[in-house]
């Protein structure tokens, strides 16, 4: 008797799990309505995980969306969503908190920043301190950002442009475009004693983006195994190798040295010149620590650092990418650069560059008026539709039941999430979505720009959106407006264009080496 009783134990167990793991999830929660990626996604996350180890998971997502409409199920817990109103405003522009993965993926130090703070109030509260320095009117009128720009760009860039055009030589151009970024961002965000420049120092490039990019090929465990990772490191099994590890540490603690720097200028109580102010690094100081505290012993200095990487790093990879497109889809259309240039012709003062010249801030063209360029402004929105930096899904959790893509009661705790790469080639909001056409910012309807304006998600939407949206504008036109100003660019050769399907996504052969023209 005791036997059958234990045996009928074992099989009510044995039910009990069946109904919960694949019977409920299939059946019965109100997530099975929605229609399923794979048979397989009702009760099993492996489907998902499949797609994003073979690097298949946003170009896969996006056919299931035209085939299954606006909410697709991937995982037992997961949906992908793909719609405005019941979809990314509710879910970006409402709150939804994030989840373990931006830590996993993005945290430094050991410690959260900006971009991986779970919950949005503290968020918020965080991001106060910044909030102003990065505003658009803040950026526009920033006498350090010009400074940058003189230094960086004008002294930098283009007489290095200037004398491959002389010498008929091509350039590697999305290293360059990264390196232009970094050094630009640096000097505004720390001053320009403490400023990097990797555009002249190529021991320092190599060294920072060898050492920064060489964990993209790890970040399918780094992102979504980040256990298993550090229990396998513990018995000596490196999953993400001694030798990567390392270089990221480097660049880790390159960071962090420029932090120390800036606090102790600042703890100096001297008077700075204009071009040596940390314009980022201040506020965030002030609003997390103490000015006078003692050297690499002031209050939250690790917090602090892990902001500083997250902001320098995102503003270098991202724009980098969205910059090397852009030379390539100008370089592959002729015909817009010189539309471009006829428009940059406008500018008073001019964006020319004159050899030799050494250029003092007060010749620099007034931001304001890059700015509104409008053949300028649709290639650079036509880029960042068609090759968004970051095409991967976005994830947040639903804070309370909820409908979302027409489906009811949404569990919290669920995941859900959209993608740029979907919503930038929507058919119905974007006409010929595969193909590059700046002119759909120019020459579309009111209402027609309105819908695009609403779909586009170069930078995210809602309070968690990238914080550096004007920054990366403006450093962006000022060197295009400057390179087309003064030169024409041709292929010369590159690697595999094919943006690469992840998270953030860059091209695949990591490489553009263009023909630079020097206009007369």
């Amino acid at each position: 008797m005791e036997l059958h009783l234990y045996y009928a134990i074992i099989l009510l167990g044995a039910v009990a799990a069946v109904f919960k793991l694949i019977l409920y999830p299939a059946f019965f929660s109100p997530l099975a309505k929605i229609p399923n990626a794979h048979w397989s996604c009702s009760f099993s996350p492996i489907w998902i995980f499949w797609m994003k180890w073979t690097k298949q998971e946003n170009s896969r997502i996006y056919k299931l969306h035209l085939e299954k409409g606006p909410a697709v199920r991937l995982g037992p817990d997961l949906v992908s969503v793909n719609c405005y109103e019941d979809g990314l405003k509710k879910i970006y522009h409402g709150g939804f908190p994030k989840p373990e993965f931006y830590f996993n993926g993005f945290a430094v130090y050991g410690t959260d920043n900006l971009f991986t703070i779970k919950d949005n109030q503290t968020h918020a509260a965080h991001k106060k301190a910044l909030a102003s320095c990065f505003s658009k009117s803040s950026v526009m009128s920033s006498q350090t950002a010009r400074s940058a720009s003189r230094d960086i760009l004008f002294n930098r860039v283009l007489p290095l442009i200037h004398n491959a055009s002389i010498e008929n030589k091509p350039i590697e151009v999305m290293d360059l475009t990264y390196a232009y970024l970094l050094d630009t961002f640096v000097q505004w965000q720390f001053g320009r004693s403490i400023a990097s420049n990797l555009v002249e120092d190529e021991k320092e490039r190599r060294f920072y983006l060898d050492g920064f990019l060489a964990v993209a090929e790890y970040t399918f465990w780094q992102y979504h195994f980040p256990r298993l990772v550090t229990m396998f490191q513990k018995i000596g099994i490196y999953i993400i190798p001694k030798r990567v590890l390392a270089a990221f540490e480097g660049v880790e603690k390159w960071n962090l040295e420029k932090c120390d720097q800036a606090q102790q200028l600042l703890a100096s109580g001297k008077d700075l010149a204009v071009d040596d102010q940390p314009v980022a690094f201040e506020p965030a100081l002030k609003g997390m620590s103490e000015v006078q505290g003692k050297p690499k012993m002031y209050a939250n200095r690790l917090s602090l650092a892990s902001d500083m990487f997250s902001l320098n790093s995102g503003a270098f990879e991202t724009s980098g990418n969205t910059s090397t497109y852009l030379l390539y889809e100008l370089s592959r259309h002729p015909e817009w650069q010189t539309k471009l240039r006829e428009e940059l012709l406008g500018l008073s003062p001019s964006l020319k560059h004159e050899p030799g010249k050494i250029v003092e801030v007060d010749d620099i063209t007034n931001p304001q008026d890059i700015d509104k360029l409008p053949i300028l402004h649709a290639v650079l929105m036509e880029t960042l539709r068609l090759w968004p930096s970051v095409p991967g899904a976005q994830p947040r959790v639903v804070p309370r039941p909820c409908t979302l893509g027409g489906y009811h009661n949404i569990p919290a705790g669920t995941t859900v999430q959209a993608y740029a790469s979907v919503l930038h080639r929507m058919p119905h909001v974007f006409l010929e979505p595969e193909k590059w056409k700046p002119e759909r910012w120019l020459d579309s309807t009111p209402e027609q720009l309105a819908l695009m304006r609403k779909w586009f998600w170069g930078f995210g939407s809602g309070g968690r959106m990238c914080l550096g949206i004007h920054f990366a504008y403006y450093s962006i036109k000022y060197f295009f407006g400057s390179v087309y100003s003064n030169f024409t660019t041709t292929i010369h050769d590159h690697g595999d264009m094919e943006a690469s399907d992840g998270y953030l996504a860059g091209p695949k052969g990591h490489r553009l080496e263009l023909q630079f023209h020097r206009l007369e």
